[in-house]
């Protein structure tokens, strides 16, 4: 059993020893022929300067590339890989539009070498110059401080292909403003098209240029209330908050003392609501949601709740109930009295809805009232129902 195992190690080491030294001997003696084919090898156009003074430009490049065959002996083409291979030619009489582009390679004289095809099918588009007005685009936290932004220049000069040229609306310089502390900075330049978008593979005689930014002057003043019934005093009511903070040129600024509401209806003295601001040219003021009331009158406002159920529907005469008008739930009722020592109760208030003319479930129907009580204001949340 041991004898066959030697015998059977031996006759491996000698059948190992055996292929190694014909390898050898192919490689040292024979060295067979062989062929490999390298696939989309980038090809070099050695005349690019003479299609720049023709005013030409290969467009797009990166369909230059051609496949090669390789022929050598065994041992050669092992040592070749692709960075080996350069491949490269000249456009004769260039023209815009096809061109031919006849191919040739450097490579090692051991070897030789078969292109798929003699010869690719090169584009050349008309180099374009032009000139381009450069818009600031003003992005970020504070962009809606920033007064003015002055570029270094207002216009570039741009290059390449006609068909990319053509795609430039014009040249984007996004202007970052996260704070108000960096009043200059780089910004860089972008050949943008009518939608907004980056046209890639022009080129600009200047990547970036300094943006001077200026930000707008805050001031903060008081808001003047106005009413629609100009027989009432606006000073006998105060409005929470009582100022608002303006943004302009300090020039401008300079000259405003207060911000007027736009008229107010006495419907809405009391309750919380966005207020119209009359905000004069040049400047701008955040959205106030503000309450108008009566000064030193709170005691004089008196509300009540009514259920639906407490609603009268006169003039009825198709029947119609409570829920096909689709009555909230609660009814809030706001009044404004002339004697802080009156003390209101619901029965001195009756909500009715009047249903004359018929029902009709596409219209709108108003709560009214009915009192023998006089007051200054009153208020009906909400004031209709249906629709």
């Amino acid at each position: 059993m041991k004898n066959s195992l030697n015998r059977n190690t031996r006759i491996k080491l000698i059948s190992l020893l055996s292929a190694m030294v014909l390898w050898m001997y192919v490689m040292a003696i024979v060295d067979p022929e062989d062929t490999k084919l390298f696939e989309n090898i980038p090809v070099t156009v050695t005349n690019t300067e003479e299609l720049e003074d023709d005013d030409l430009v290969v467009y797009p490049e990166s369909d230059l590339v051609a496949d090669i065959y390789i022929t050598g002996k065994l041992s050669d083409l092992q040592k070749i890989s692709e960075d080996d291979i350069h491949i490269y030619g000249s456009i004769n009489n260039p023209i815009e539009g096809k061109n031919y582009l006849y191919l040739k390679v450097n490579t090692t004289k051991q070897v030789s070498y078969e292109f798929k095809s003699d010869f690719i099918v090169v584009k050349l588009e008309k180099l374009m110059h032009q000139e381009k007005d450069i818009n600031p685009e003003i992005v970020g936290e504070y962009k809606d401080d920033v007064d003015t932004v002055t570029l270094k220049q207002s216009s570039v000069n741009i290059s390449g292909p006609r068909v990319l040229i053509e795609q430039v609306d014009y040249i984007k310089a996004t202007v970052q403003v996260d704070s108000k502390d960096k009043l200059t900075q780089r910004v860089k330049l972008i050949p943008t098209d009518v939608n907004g978008k980056e046209v890639k593979g022009v080129n600009l005689d200047v990547k970036s240029i300094n943006a001077d930014i200026t930000f707008l002057e805050e001031k903060q003043v008081p808001i003047n209330i106005q009413l629609n019934d100009e027989t009432e005093d606006a000073k006998g009511y105060e409005i929470t908050p009582e100022s608002v903070i303006i943004k302009g040129k300090k020039e401008v600024l300079n000259k405003i003392n207060y911000i007027n509401t736009k008229k107010i209806d006495s419907t809405d003295i009391g309750v919380s609501k966005k207020i119209d601001l009359v905000i004069p040219e040049g400047i701008t003021a955040d959205e106030v949601t503000a309450v108008v009331k009566p000064k030193d009158k709170e005691s004089l406002i008196q509300r009540l709740i009514y259920n639906n159920s407490e609603i009268e529907l006169r003039n009825n005469t198709q029947e119609v109930s409570l829920t096909d008008l689709n009555i909230p739930d609660s009814i809030n009722v706001e009044v404004q009295l002339d004697d802080s020592n009156m003390k209101l109760s619901k029965s001195d208030i009756k909500l009715y809805i009047d249903l004359e003319g018929g029902y009709d479930e596409t219209r709108e129907y108003e709560i009214k009232y009915e009192s023998d009580i006089s007051f200054k204001n009153m208020k009906i949340i909400p004031s209709t129902i249906g629709k």
